[in-house]
């Protein structure tokens, strides 16, 4: 029953383990995702051009440094491998000698088995013919005098001495041939379980080789890559300050913009032409907040508003905006009613402005950029949760994203701050 019951629940722990593995699979892909797409909000303010360039010279840089971690990982299990098998090597070096020296004794005490043997071969075809069962009257009637028989029993002794010895020694002999053969046997089977021993150290090393020299050459691609990398963004490098002048014009085009905008905002607001609550605002799928969000869904935040340094100028700027991660093509709403206005340049690329009117004493307006299109005229007056656009690259942007920006009173703010939002 035990039995049949561990084979009931041992797939159940496979399943768990692989459901694990891959749940892990899955975060760490989403882990990867995320600091993509923070890479890529980052590089928001030079081109596209350049930004790629410095992603290739990250991800090279990146690959290189695992690589060589795998290198240094490959050379310490090769160094293992070959201790391993010189290890086994000098094992089997003492096990083929203690065999030659066991062979050895073996040729050297043959003469001696063989005298033993024909020792006891004479003795046994002398007492085979009577020489060997001499009675004791046969030296008497033999003698011819008390010396004479003195003699004889003397010899008789030595005699029978000379025969027990012979005996004794091959019975040593043969004990000794026996327990020779035995070790022999087990050095010649330690031989045999070494030698494989050996040759699997061998291949293992043979194998740690292989992997440290195909390491080595994947490095050293790499480092060539890293090379075309880093001199592909230096060529690029050549524009950015053209281009960090033409994001600096853009912005304070769009502050001007925004400006004017707040200042028409500002006279209609006075004069008593504008105005909504945000009370009259309800939940929906962008939020419950006055101003809602740009897209649907949770929002991920790849890029944040305010003080950042520019990955590849290195210079601190402020970041007048939110990023969120979105792909290519996502729709992007109208976070708040108002009229919408095109608003195209080079950093920006396709953009919108939309005019928000007076909020709860206060004046706004929403910017997005880097919209793949639009889905709305110029000057259209659209409501809150319609579509206006799609998420895309233009302008300076490495890759698709939401760039959401909020004024408030002429002035930009953190979205992420606004009640509700």
């Amino acid at each position: 029953m035990l039995a049949v019951l561990a084979l009931a629940v041992a797939p159940v722990g496979v399943t768990t383990a692989w459901a694990d593995d891959r749940s892990d699979a899955a975060d760490e892909q989403t882990d990867a995702e995320q600091r993509r797409a923070e890479l890529t909000a980052s590089l928001e303010g030079v081109s596209a051009e350049l930004g790629q360039a410095y992603i290739d010279l990250q991800n090279a840089d990146t690959s290189l440094t695992t690589a060589q971690d795998d290198l240094t990982a490959a050379d310490n299990a090769l160094a293992e491998k070959e201790r391993e098998q010189q290890q086994a090597s000098d094992r089997l070096d003492v096990a083929e000698s203690d065999l030659a020296a066991i062979g050895a004794q073996a040729t050297d005490s043959q003469a001696d088995a063989t005298e033993n043997t024909t020792s006891v071969a004479d003795l046994v075809v002398a007492t085979y013919q009577g020489d060997g069962d001499v009675s004791s009257w046969s030296y008497v009637l033999a003698s011819d005098d008390v010396d004479d028989l003195t003699q004889r029993a003397s010899t008789m002794e030595i005699a029978t001495s000379v025969q027990e010895n012979a005996l004794v020694s091959a019975e040593e002999e043969r004990a000794r041939d026996a327990n020779r053969r035995a070790r022999q046997d087990a050095a010649t089977n330690r031989v045999a379980t070494l030698k494989a021993d050996a040759d699997a150290a061998q291949e293992q090393a043979r194998a740690a080789r292989d992997s440290a020299a195909a390491k080595r050459d994947e490095v050293a691609s790499l480092k060539s890559e890293k090379e075309t990398a880093a001199a592909t963004l230096e060529e690029r490098k050549k524009d950015l300050k053209e281009q960090q002048a033409q994001a600096s014009a853009d912005a304070d085009a769009a502050a001007e913009r925004v400006a004017q905008i707040d200042a028409a905002n500002r006279a209609a607001y006075e004069d008593g032409r504008t105005g909504i609550s945000s009370g009259s605002i309800g939940a929906d799928s962008l939020g419950d907040g006055f101003i809602g969000h740009p897209i649907t869904g949770a929002l991920t935040v790849t890029s944040p508003f305010g003080f950042r340094v520019h990955p590849v100028t290195g210079v601190g700027t402020g970041h007048q905006g939110t990023d969120f991660a979105a792909s290519e093509g996502t729709p992007q709403y109208a976070a708040v009613s108002g009229t919408a206005t095109y608003w195209d340049s080079a950093s920006c690329g396709i953009g919108i402005d939309i005019n928000a009117g007076y909020i709860d004493g206060h004046s706004y307006v929403i910017t997005l950029c880097h919209l793949s299109g639009r889905v709305i005229s110029d000057g259209q007056y659209v409501s809150r949760g319609d579509v206006v656009g799609y998420t895309g690259s233009t302008g300076y942007a490495t890759g698709p994203h939401v760039h959401f920006q909020v004024a408030r009173d002429g002035t930009y703010i953190d979205p992420m701050t606004l009640p509700g939002f």
